[in-house]
């Protein structure tokens, strides 16, 4: 019988796909699995800057560009890129519509 290359309705498919497994392809599917796992559980740092290095001045500006305007302001007393209570009458060098 010749040997016939890249023909699929020559070769004989098991009824459940899954009893076809091989040694490969249950290696490459752990080890899919485990790096996808390891990856769920590694979670960036979010590391804000100081109120010295953000410029932070608690004390309200004669210009509109305070904390309680600004994009990175989380009510009542946070701020998404500064540490600690921020007043939202304060402001700092981050300052973003």
């Amino acid at each position: 019988m010749p040997i016939s290359r890249g023909r699929s309705r020559d070769r004989k498919v098991a009824p459940n796909a899954l009893a076809c497994i091989t040694r490969r392809r249950l290696i490459a599917l752990s080890a899919l699995a485990a790096g996808s796992a390891q990856a769920q559980q590694k979670k960036p740092a979010i590391v804000k800057a100081s109120k010295k290095v953000a410029g932070y001045i608690d004390k309200p500006d004669i210009s509109a560009q305070n904390c309680a305007q600004c994009h990175f302001y989380l009510d009542p007393f946070d701020c998404m890129i500064v540490q600690g209570p921020v007043s939202p009458w304060g402001y700092c060098n981050y300052f973003a519509d």
